[in-house]
């Protein structure tokens, strides 16, 4: 198993102690949106609970329930997705089920800005080889028809691609994710983003900067 070292870990994954809250009463966000520190839970009734990597797996840090991740289908979340009120907004997204984000080291890829936009004019993203790169992101663990769904909304396979993501993810817990999927943008209507010959990568670069070189 690949090892970050423990002094790099406590620095990609600092300690998240909060509870829980209602995510809808926060602020709605600029592109990529606002994500929570750490892992968490997305209730159906709207609440964000945080979550505790423990001997079993994983517990619900409000209520001390352990949480089933078993049957969960594993997406990287690296742009608004990562967003627990874009997640909310999505009508009929959640389907009665909550939706898990573990906290993850993404190695050797990072979120890079696209040479796109969304319908209503936001910058996006996508994945980009990044060698040598570590990036912490969620993993989201969706139903069936959570995912069924996001492919609508990412217009899953012509403007982003969902494919499979094969180099190392890494919990927060210590453990290799598996199993994990990508939703990449394609060529056609979501390539990256290029100045002077090399991607913008978002942690790099300002919204404010990759939106004024991308065309309207």
């Amino acid at each position: 198993m690949t090892s970050l070292g423990a002094e790099r870990s406590v620095q990609l994954f600092p300690p998240a102690d909060w509870l829980h809250y209602d995510w809808a009463a926060g602020a709605d966000a600029p592109y990529p949106g606002l994500r929570p520190t750490g892992s968490w839970l997305l209730t159906p009734d709207r609440q964000v609970h945080g979550l505790d990597a423990v001997e079993s797996g994983w517990q619900n840090r409000t209520t001390g329930e352990s949480v089933e991740t078993a049957d969960r289908i594993w997406v990287l979340a690296y742009g608004s997705n990562a967003d627990p009120l874009k997640l909310l907004e999505k009508d009929g997204f959640l389907g009665g089920d909550s939706v898990i984000a573990l906290r993850a080291a993404i190695i050797g890829w990072a979120a890079a800005w696209c040479d796109a936009r969304r319908d209503e004019g936001s910058v996006v993203a996508t994945l980009v080889p990044a060698p040598g790169r570590v990036e912490v992101h969620p993993i989201l663990g969706l139903t069936e028809h959570q995912l069924a769904v996001m492919d609508d909304w990412e217009r899953h396979p012509n403007t982003y691609c969902r494919t499979r993501h094969n180099d190392p993810v890494l919990l927060e817990s210590g453990q290799p994710a598996e199993h994990v999927q990508v939703y990449l943008g394609t060529q056609q209507r979501r390539p990256a983003l290029l100045h002077d010959g090399r991607h913008l990568l978002c942690a790099d670069v300002p919204y404010e900067q990759a939106d004024a070189l991308v065309a309207r």
